[in-house]
């Protein structure tokens, strides 16, 4: 067992607060699953980053990486404060997105959906995926469930801003996955950097869109008026 992930044993008081953040990012995913307004979407983001922030946060103190605490850092400022405030007020406020229509599958069928991939995540993973002793952290499957939720929320969503969160969603299921396995930093910085970079992109390419949108409308309004 990787000495890291043996100082993470659910026994240990630095177990017991990885798990139970573990399980509110778990939480936070469903509840996006389960929504239907932009806003709320945002808002579990928001939560679920927080959380993230504090797991990594327990993972510093445990293991006493200082990069782990700039990982907490960062964490907490661009996941949990800067994307949240950008996509409300780049994509949220000047689209005027509320209420989300394109679900390609009902909010019931896709919490069904999610609670398989779960327990897909808690039976394949904790058991015949990783080495022994790993599987017995319980955050690890559920950093695998999280991945797979995220990806669920980009298939059932067709809107762009829904899809971005769910990428968003998935970027925090593998932080946690990497630093409840205590990966080395420097790869988990290269990881977090690029997939904040595609979100970030993705970010842009809505404002673009939306800004092109309201510009056909207007356009459009113009020829009527006249």
């Amino acid at each position: 067992m990787p000495a890291g992930v043996a100082t993470l044993a659910p026994t240990t008081p630095a177990g017991v607060v990885l798990d139970l953040a573990a399980v509110l990012i778990l939480v936070s995913a469903f509840a996006c699953l389960g929504s239907k307004l932009f806003a709320r979407y945002v808002t579990y983001y928001g939560i679920q980053s927080l959380v993230l922030a504090v797991a990594v946060a327990t993972v510093a103190v445990r293991t006493g990486d200082r990069g782990l605490w700039v990982l907490a850092g960062l964490t907490l400022v661009i996941k949990a404060i800067a994307i949240p405030s950008a996509i409300r007020r780049f994509l949220l406020d000047r689209l005027r997105l509320q209420r989300d229509g394109g679900l390609a599958a009902g909010l019931g069928v896709s919490l069904i959906l999610g609670a398989v991939l779960t327990a897909l995540a808690y039976l394949v993973i904790g058991r015949d995926l990783l080495p022994p002793g790993v599987g017995t952290v319980p955050a690890i499957p559920v950093a695998t469930a999280v991945i797979l939720l995220g990806g669920l929320v980009m298939v059932v969503r067709r809107h762009a801003v829904a899809q971005l969160i769910g990428w968003l969603i998935i970027e925090n299921g593998v932080v946690l996955g990497a630093v409840t396995l205590a990966a080395n930093f420097p790869f988990i910085v290269e990881a977090g950097i690029f997939l904040d970079v595609v979100a970030s992109v993705l970010i842009m390419c809505g404002v673009v869109l939306g800004l092109g949108d309201d510009a056909a409308g207007g356009a459009a309004l113009r020829r009527l008026s006249g």
